[in-house]
């Protein structure tokens, strides 16, 4: 017959119900050590340091060798066999809660440099790309405004390597020179006379008129107009 489980006592029921609600413990202050060596065991690497930093009394003498377990789990073996070599040939003895909280610092202080070195490392490469990129200006100079508007003066099609910008500027000048012409012509006619003889012997003057869009020819007679006066006998 198998033998029957002795039933726990309330003691290990308390000791159970609090190990697996370690998370929830404030501080530990006047719970017996005998105790507290079956309980603090199960803490997470979180739970001891909160629950150390809420109690006033030393917990050192059954937290000691949690913490050297905690070492060597974030740290290694290696570094841990050779923090106990030191204590040994120095002949002080440190705390591992000290030890790990130390080391955690210098990790920490490695791990920034280290950062910071490849943050610089990368702000240089970058820097160096940028300075060798090629930089392609879109932006045309503009011509002067007498050019381009007036139509007057020498055009700088050369500055437009852009074969649509090239022909506009050309009809743009073409336009411009066309209407310097046209304004000119209006502004200033011009009229040449010429003398000629009518069919009847009168002498004529024919006026020619430029104009923008048409010629006009006028012929006027020259003198009074009238009709040569007869030789009327005197008495």
């Amino acid at each position: 017959m198998e033998q029957e489980r002795k039933p726990m006592s309330l003691l290990e029921l308390c000791v159970l119900k609090v190990s697996d609600n370690l998370r929830y413990v404030d501080n530990v202050d006047g719970i017996d050590m005998a105790l507290l060596d079956r309980i603090l065991p199960h803490c997470k690497l979180h739970e001891l340091t909160h629950i150390e930093s809420r109690t006033k009394m030393d917990l050192s003498p059954i937290t000691d060798k949690l913490w050297k377990v905690f070492y060597g789990r974030q740290f290694g073996e290696h570094d841990l066999n050779l923090a106990t070599k030191k204590m040994k040939q120095s002949g002080v003895r440190y705390k591992w809660k000290d030890l790990f909280r130390v080391k955690t610092e210098r990790q920490k202080e490695i791990e920034d440099k280290m950062v910071e070195k490849l943050h610089k490392k990368y702000q240089a490469e970058k820097a160096e790309k940028q300075s060798k990129q090629i930089k392609i200006c879109t932006k045309v100079p503009p011509s002067s405004k007498r050019s381009f508007f007036g139509g007057i003066g020498p055009s700088n099609l050369s500055s437009y390597k852009n074969p649509m910008l090239k022909k506009a500027r050309m009809e743009v000048n073409s336009q411009a020179k066309m209407q310097a012409a046209i304004r000119k012509n209006t502004i200033s006619r011009t009229s040449q006379p010429v003398r000629a003889t009518s069919a009847n012997g009168q002498p004529t003057r024919t006026t020619t008129i430029h104009r923008p869009n048409s010629t006009i020819s006028i012929t006027k007679p020259t003198g009074s107009g009238r009709p040569p006066q007869s030789n009327r006998p005197r008495f």
